[in-house]
């Protein structure tokens, strides 16, 4: 079975490793679901952050990174230093991690909201979230999209996640609307972004 054959699945739970040479940046996806599926087995999060996994896979392999995807998950794996998807992370010691989400759009006060999990680290989701918006900037299907990464300012602000919050390396909890996570002309620009974006964050 194919990567993308086991993204497509609408059942089964799994957690999928793809491995990758740079592991010093890591993509996770803890509540993917494919498109059309959008509830999860879990009771702390029953609902599904469609199509997200394809995001992530399709951004570790731009950037020839490692990444972990629980698909259909049974609990929620962010959420546990004891879970299999947090031990994975934990295993491969990256400087930075990217973890992929998705909204419905009710309770963001943005399309996009970038944060890494705390008001004393919103510096660096702001800077990230510019860097962002200034790619989007110059795709015609992206810019109208608004961005923010201030943790004042966002609704999800990821405090709750141990993969966020932690000093073991430095993470950044992106959360994507719908209509983006539906459109894989947009999340293919989004990922070429997020390469340069993430890129530079190598060289800093």
């Amino acid at each position: 079975m194919t990567i993308e054959m086991l993204l497509n699945d609408p059942v089964n739970s799994y957690l999928i490793y793809i491995p990758g040479k740079n592991t010093d940046v890591m993509i996770g996806v803890p509540h993917h679901a494919p498109l059309g599926v959008q509830h999860l087995p879990c009771e702390s999060h029953p609902t599904s952050d469609e199509n997200t996994g394809f995001i992530g896979y399709h951004l570790a392999q731009l950037l020839n990174c490692p990444c972990v995807i629980a698909g259909n998950y049974f609990i929620d794996p962010n959420k546990y230093k004891s879970s299999d998807y947090f031990k994975k992370i934990e295993e491969i010691a990256p400087k930075f991690l990217i973890e992929i989400h998705g909204h419905a759009g009710q309770s963001a006060q943005f399309d996009i909201e970038i944060s890494s999990g705390s008001l004393e680290k919103s510096i660096l989701s702001t800077k990230f979230a510019g860097q962002l918006s200034s790619e989007f900037s110059r795709h015609p299907s992206l810019r109208n999209y608004t961005i923010c990464g201030d943790f004042v300012q966002i609704h999800f602000r990821a405090t709750k996640s141990l993969t966020i919050n932690t000093d073991q390396w430095t993470a950044f909890h992106i959360e994507l609307p719908q209509k983006l996570r539906e459109d894989q002309h947009q999340y293919n620009q989004l990922c070429e972004s997020l390469e340069k974006i993430i890129r530079e964050l190598f060289r800093s």
